[in-house]
């Protein structure tokens, strides 16, 4: 107690905004100093840097309002950070599913060849993750934003050196929204006059505005990981390791793509329910939710059924965020913490299928309920979650949006109870598929050796579904 003590008071005041990037870069850098046969080291270097950004997060939390400006290169671009109430929620809940992910990833990864320069990538995710919460400057935001791009790339090709087709693929697509992004800030920064972001408040939805708006939302709900720019995520479940599919498309990915959808509705435009951009907004989070959860319907594979899903609750998140109404936009971003937990949970379950019977195909598993109680029991709470099941917290967050859908547009609604209905068609599929029924397993696996998963990708699994 004496130590974390410590780290909590060495890191208060504006010491902490510098402690939240600096610490994990080092730690990250660190591991590189390991000869790669070294597991254990890195190993844990990698869960204390994670550990600690849990803990510098929880002292950010504790923050007011608090704000850094350094002059950098003139024009209006300063290295200016700021924590307040939003900012400082996405952190920590940023920060906990990234424990959780790396606890789990130590163990699946333990025989896999690209586990130390995934610790890597990881950790320098997770620098940029923290960087784009706390930037307080258009230009410094792209710089952390446009970071992700590496270590996306990054991430996905190190299991598949051979099939770079998807890392590729994710990086043009990821490219086009940025793109848009960097157009959009252009404009909003031109019609606004700054480049700080705390000052850029309710600018018109005409000329340059409406411009900026409209880029400065696809790129938001191109990192988001929504239709159009989605069809990345379902290759990535196959060819990329599994735990980033649980930190990264199923998470981070979203947390920072509507932490800003949510700033340039709520605070950068003049910004109204029943306009022609609250349509649009809601009809692109319609249209997503519905197509990416019919797809997931006819999918065979965990993996690629979940990625799918990934891409279906994004949907809801923008939809409830388009309403600009306020239970629309508390029930988006209620939706987004509680789609970061029971989606990694889920992802986690499906690792723990992988790592004892070597496949997440549902035609060659079955009955895996009996032998993996504790993986059935957390992936039936994180389902109950998703498909909407009072008490769990997806039926809450869901039943938000559900209401500003209604008052905004029946088609609206019906969209968004339909795609709860084929999400909880689509997990009695898989459930019953992977963990119910006659035992079924793959070639080559004998049932006489098929126990629990390690602890230490169990508990990350459990924690989640007691969230």
């Amino acid at each position: 107690m004496n130590l974390l003590s410590a780290f909590i008071s060495a890191g208060t005041g504006l010491n902490l905004l510098y402690t939240m990037l600096i610490l994990p870069l080092a730690l990250a850098l660190l591991l590189l100093a390991f000869p790669k046969s070294k597991y254990g080291p890195r190993a844990t270097v990698f869960l204390l840097a994670a550990a600690l950004n849990l803990i510098f997060a929880i002292g950010v939390f504790g923050i007011e309002e608090m704000t850094l400006l350094i002059p950098w290169a003139g024009f209006g671009i300063n290295l200016a950070l700021r924590v307040y109430s939003f900012s400082r929620f996405m952190i920590l809940a940023a920060a906990i599913i990234m424990f959780l992910v790396a606890l789990f990833s130590v163990s699946y990864l333990k025989k896999k060849d690209y586990g130390s320069t995934f610790f890597f990538f990881f950790l320098l995710s997770l620098v940029l993750t923290n960087g784009v919460f706390l930037a307080n400057n258009m230009v410094v935001l792209l710089f952390f934003w446009e970071g992700h791009m590496v270590t996306l790339f990054a991430t996905i090709i190190i299991s598949s050196r051979k099939k770079p087709r998807t890392a590729m693929k994710a990086v043009i697509l990821n490219g086009v929204a940025d793109l848009l992004l960097m157009l959009g800030i252009a404009a909003t920064c031109m019609a606004a006059g700054t480049l700080m972001m705390d000052t850029i408040t309710k600018i018109p939805l005409e000329g340059l505005g409406l411009l900026g708006f409209v880029c400065m939302m696809l790129g938001a709900i191109g990192k988001a990981g929504s239709m159009p720019f989605h069809s990345w995520i379902p290759d990535a479940a196959t060819d990329a390791p599994l735990p980033f599919m649980a930190f990264m498309p199923a998470a981070v990915e979203k947390m920072m793509g509507l932490y800003l959808l949510t700033r340039v509705v709520l605070q950068f435009f003049d910004f109204q329910p029943g306009s022609a951009m609250s349509t649009l907004i809601m009809a692109i989070g319609a249209i997503t939710l519905v197509l990416a959860v019919s797809m997931a319907l006819i999918q065979k594979d965990m993996k690629r059924l979940l990625s799918f899903h990934a891409i279906s609750q994004v949907g809801y998140m923008i939809l409830g965020i388009g309403t600009a109404l306020p239970i629309g936009i508390v029930g988006g971003l209620f939706h987004l913490v509680n789609n970061a937990v029971y989606k990694s949970a889920l992802f986690m379950a499906a690792g723990n299928v992988e790592k004892k019977t070597g496949t997440t195909d549902l035609r060659q598993i079955s009955g895996l309920g009996r032998y993996l109680p504790l993986t059935a029991l957390g992936f039936i709470i994180a389902a109950l979650s998703i498909s909407g099941v009072p008490p769990f917290n997806g039926f809450f967050s869901k039943e938000l949006v559900f209401d500003a859908a209604y008052e905004s547009g029946r088609i609206f609604y019906i969209a968004a109870v339909a795609g709860a209905f084929m999400t909880a068609a689509s997990f009695l599929k898989m459930g019953h598929a992977a963990f119910f029924g006659p035992l079924r397993l793959p070639e080559g696996v004998n049932k006489e050796e098929m126990k629990e998963a390690p602890g230490a990708m169990v508990l990350p699994l459990l924690i989640l579904s007691a969230l």
